[in-house]
């Protein structure tokens, strides 16, 4: 695939940005949402909890990608998002990928609990 670059637009949620993946040559590789995963400040946690690393969570909207090109998606995405939501302060860990359901994705109507 190569080098995958990232355009971040914030959304009406907290916490939560809608980014395009751009290609070198600027064709677009996917849209997707991210909601990085925060740890809550050391005085909010009980005595001896344990320290958790930041990390992105990551759902994926639309991509070009097909079974053969997945893994290399996630590595390449994962390196371009890393970088782009690292800060001063903090380096998220790892990226977390979600994808839609195949029923929704193949138009196929999900079945939905009785009541």
């Amino acid at each position: 695939m190569g080098k995958l670059s990232v355009a971040v637009a914030k959304t009406l949620y907290h916490n939560m940005y809608r980014c395009r993946l751009e290609r070198e040559d600027g064709t677009l590789a996917g849209v997707i949402k991210v909601m990085p995963g925060l740890p809550l400040p050391a005085d909010a946690l009980p005595e001896g909890a344990p320290q958790v690393p930041p990390f992105l969570l990551v759902v994926v909207e639309d991509a070009d990608i097909t079974e053969a090109s997945l893994i290399d998606f996630e590595e390449e995405a994962s390196v371009a998002l890393l970088k782009r939501f690292a800060t001063e302060d903090m380096a998220m860990h790892h990226c977390q990928f979600f994808y839609p359901s195949p029923a929704f994705v193949f138009g196929e109507k999900p079945d939905t609990p009785a009541n």
